[in-house]
């Protein structure tokens, strides 16, 4: 065990460093490009002067909208996370509920229900909270259909053998199917922060005049081409470290994935 940490650990070390350096590089090309190719800051301002107005610009001016953004985003997450397990737990005790369901979260997974956006703010009005349903609208589905198959994709010879030694259904379930699907499940969360970072900055589009949305609108209005890139950071930051935390609670549960 410690000999297998000792090997693992120069690997986490060239993960990390590995996507910086890429970054790195990326930052440095379109610094190089935008200052002397000729190309317009309206397409292509330089990455320095991306950050050093973020940096000036966010205490005062893009604070409240990341913060507002941030917590629509993990609020929505949180709930879309219970929720779309709740319900696949409570499918998969059906096989025939199963079948008849699953076309449906199918579809609702590849279905935009960001488009919702408009009806949910003419029957909710602006209040930030309706910015949490869409949230949880868009991500509970991919979630739930990752779950699903999960819980589902369960070995026969496995039941079988927990039924053998007079397992319950609730101990089957907590013991052998939830532990079963733990990748698949995780999957389907990692899915879902992506998908709910995405309809949190729709809704701050589409609605309301506060969150990184509305600010990023703000800027190309006003040809602060330099701030709306670095909001659109700013939010997709939100996103990649969600992720990222889920990622690492992942490595640290389902131990044998590694």
């Amino acid at each position: 065990m410690t000999a297998l940490r000792r090997k693992r650990k120069p690997l986490q070390w060239v993960n990390l460093i590995a996507p910086l350096a890429v970054l790195a590089a990326i930052f440095l090309v379109c610094e190089i490009i935008a200052r002397t190719s000729g190309i317009s800051e309206y397409i292509l301002p330089a990455p320095s002067k991306i950050v050093t107005g973020v940096w000036n610009k966010f205490p005062a001016d893009i604070s409240p909208h990341f913060l507002l953004t941030l917590r629509v985003t993990l609020l929505g997450f949180l709930l879309a996370t219970a929720l779309g397990m709740v319900l696949a737990a409570l499918i998969s005790q059906s096989g025939l509920v199963t079948k008849a369901v699953s076309p449906v979260i199918i579809w609702l997974v590849i279905t935009p229900l960001i488009t919702l956006i408009p009806l949910l703010t003419l029957w909710l009005g602006y209040d930030p909270m309706q910015r949490v349903y869409v949230v949880v609208i868009q991500a509970t589905p991919i979630i739930t259909l990752n779950t699903l198959n999960g819980f589902t994709n369960l070995d026969t010879e496995k039941k079988e053998l927990a039924k053998a030694v007079g397992c319950t259904k609730l101990q089957r379930f907590c013991k052998i199917t939830f532990m079963n699907a733990m990748p698949q499940v995780f999957t389907g969360i990692k899915l879902g922060c992506i998908n709910a970072t995405i309809a949190a900055l729709s809704a701050d589009i589409v609605s309301g005049n506060i969150g990184m949305g509305f600010k990023i609108k703000q800027y190309i209005k006003y040809n602060n081409i330099d701030l709306a890139y670095g909001s659109i950071i700013l939010v997709a930051l939100i996103g990649l470290v969600t992720y990222y935390i889920v990622e690492s609670i992942e490595h640290k549960v389902v131990l044998w994935k590694n």
